[in-house]
């Protein structure tokens, strides 16, 4: 028995497959286009310890594809047969069990060509980017049904002990479950038993396709959450009817194509409670004679022991919390609970392969490049290397060149280390990146050979140490601009308000209504201001782009009557007393205010750089200093500029 985490370290058998933990790496998106990165990806998270991991959204039908073909391999072409197995190898070789989730657009299918054929689903309907839909007859179920049986014979060809079934969000078994999206009056429609009998006949196909030893896992929206959609229930009255058919039950929740059931489908955010579909696993369980897997927003060993402790899941699936620190179930195993890389919850791994078709996260810069850091060559001698800066590219850059056997010496002019991230000590909201702040941190004390704190890397400083290499990670200052009062008394920067909040009086007026100043607002409100004033230049807040987190940040403001939100509005003027605004109107207002948050932008500190640039053989730029972007930015470029250390 596991002394640390007695539950989530003891085996599961099934059948003839046992699984050495209670860890599933869940299913998550990547587009990766090569054979060789897919293949590290999921191999790393085997090698990492998790009991089994799942490919995701494996297309059984080349007609029904979300993209194109060239991109992605499907279970429907046999010449990919290869591809397949070697995936399924590089997961098995390392203990887990290989498992690939088996998927139907549907009705959401992309029509790639203009001769491609309509989408089909249940029902016939127009979507909304005017795309016909239609009803699928007997033979169209025949074929989706034939289609699925294939899959999974060539996903066990190929060597996968596991598939998964989805039949959750919103994809076309979840259309026929669902009476939302199912009103056919024929025996594919009404009752749930009919409107149940497409899941069924699938799996029954698969078993009569495939071997007795193939596992089936059926995934399922525990509640799609939205109105008039299936709820918790009919998921119990539907996980009963399969439950001598399947071997294990996989609940989540939440639709794909409605964005206000994605942070509990998948993108889940600072404004998602960890563990939030926990309940729906639950109310599974206790329906069912067969394993529950639990998913959602899980992502430390304490909340996933607690779990099964509880009796509330069987299995725990974890998706970012994998993302972030593939060794996430080896490092609990061992006790190594503050060496676990935190998940910033940030989606940047799905703003990644949403909008860039490039897979990252935020906090590991390994994940996604497995490949390009695999082939760079080791350094030929140990260097002299000295990182000016102690925020979150500073101390990757220090850690990564000491792992790579360097000397290295950090420099932070301030008392502690951290940098920008040090405006999540005080924010509640902000627990996941004060989590990650730690983590560095401690791994930067631990691996660092040598911490100055209190000094300022100068020309002066360099002559003294004789670095080989120079990482300059500086940062940034606050950008005040040119506004009548803004050097007053009661202007603060974002930063500064986020580290001392007691500076501030009870209304706020905040400057710039990008994410920085949305979330200081929320923040101000969060502790009781009167009132709180947003005031930005553009027609939109937050960052639409990334509006997995966005969205439900501006709802929150929004939901909060002290909070005014005010776009297309221009800040005049600073007084000790108000702030006076030109506003989208037109016309001129004057807003009581006692403090004014400056949340304009950063400016690189090009200064420093530039005098720290001659001081060395080698120099590098990193984060803030080189150009003020995200977390993701600073550390990618800390992580492989220090490789380039040879």
């Amino acid at each position: 028995m596991n002394s640390f985490y007695p539950h989530l370290f003891t085996p599961l058998r099934i059948k003839n497959t046992t699984f050495k933990n209670r860890i599933f790496s869940a299913p998550n998106g990547t587009r990766f286009r090569r054979l060789e990165q897919e293949r590290l990806f999921e191999a790393h998270k085997a090698m990492g310890g998790a009991a089994q991991v799942t490919l995701c959204e494996s297309y059984v039908s080349d007609d029904y594809l979300r993209q194109t073909k060239e991109v992605v391999p499907t279970l429907a072409d046999k010449n990919d047969l290869l591809i397949w197995g070697e995936i399924a190898n590089a997961i098995r070789f390392h203990g887990a069990v290989p498992s690939v989730q088996l998927h139907h657009s549907g009705p959401y299918a992309l029509k790639h060509y203009p001769w491609s054929p309509d989408p089909a689903g249940p029902c016939a309907f127009v979507r909304e980017d005017g795309v016909h839909v239609r009803e699928m007859d007997e033979d169209m179920i025949e074929q989706a049904i034939e289609d699925y049986a294939n899959a999974a014979a060539m996903a066990e060809l190929a060597g996968f002990e596991s598939i998964m079934l989805h039949c959750g969000h919103g994809w076309l078994i979840a259309q026929f479950l669902s009476a939302r999206t199912n009103r056919r009056t024929d025996r594919w429609g009404g009752k749930l038993e009919h409107r149940a009998r497409f899941a069924i006949e699938v799996i029954d196909r698969i078993r009569r396709r495939t071997g007795k030893d193939l596992l089936i896992e059926a995934r399922v929206s525990g509640d799609e959450l939205v109105p008039g959609g299936q709820g918790i229930d009919e998921i119990q009255e539907f996980a009963r009817m399969i439950q001598d058919k399947v071997d294990l039950v996989h609940v989540s929740a939440g639709i794909h194509e409605i964005q206000d059931t994605l942070t509990r489908q998948f993108a889940h955010t600072m404004f998602t409670e960890p563990g939030c579909n926990v309940y729906l696993a639950e109310a599974v369980k206790k329906a069912v004679k067969i394993p529950v897997v639990t998913v959602g927003g899980i992502h430390t060993p304490e909340l996933a022991e607690r779990i099964l402790a509880e009796g509330k899941a069987d299995v725990i699936a974890m998706a970012r919390a994998i993302i972030a620190d593939p060794e996430f179930p080896n490092k609990a195993r061992r006790g190594q609970r503050e060496r676990i890389r935190p998940c910033l919850r940030c989606n940047s791994c799905l703003n990644g392969c949403t909008h860039k078709a490039n897979f990252n996260c935020a906090v590991n810069p390994q994940t996604g490049h497995e490949f390009l850091w695999l082939m760079t060559p080791k350094p030929t001698r140990s260097r002299n290397v000295t990182v000016v800066g102690g925020g979150p590219g500073g101390m990757q850059a220090a850690i990564t060149a000491s792992e790579r056997g360097h000397n290295v010496t950090l420099v932070e002019q301030s008392d502690s280390l951290g940098g920008l991230l040090r405006i999540s000590d005080r924010d509640e909201l902000k627990k996941d990146m004060k989590a990650y702040k730690d983590y560095l941190i401690a791994d930067t004390l631990r691996k660092v050979k040598k911490v100055m704190l209190h000094t300022k890397g100068t020309p002066e400083l360099m002559r003294e140490l004789k670095p080989d290499a120079i990482m300059c990670a500086v940062g940034s200052r606050p950008f005040f601009p040119p506004i009548d009062g803004i050097g007053g008394e009661n202007v603060l920067s974002a930063e500064d308000a986020f580290r001392s909040p007691g500076k501030t009086g009870n209304r706020v007026v905040i400057l710039g209504g990008g994410l920085v100043g949305c979330e200081a607002a929320l923040f101000m409100a969060h502790l009781g201001k009167k009132n709180v004033y947003v005031v930005e230049m553009l027609d939109r807040l937050a960052d639409p782009v990334d509006w997995r987190h966005s969205n439900p940040l501006l709802k929150a403001l929004r939901a909060d009557a002290r909070v005014e939100l005010m776009t297309e509005t221009v800040c005049l003027e600073i007084t000790a007393r108000d702030v006076r605004v030109r506003t989208k109107a037109g016309g001129e207002r004057r807003i009581e205010a006692d403090t004014v948050i400056c949340s304009a932008g950063l400016l690189s500190d090009i200064d420093t750089v530039e005098a720290l640039r001659p001081c060395a053989e080698d120099f590098y730029v990193i984060g803030d200093c080189y150009k003020p972007k995200k977390i993701m930015d600073a550390i990618q470029q800390a992580f492989y500029m220090a490789m380039d250390i040879l």
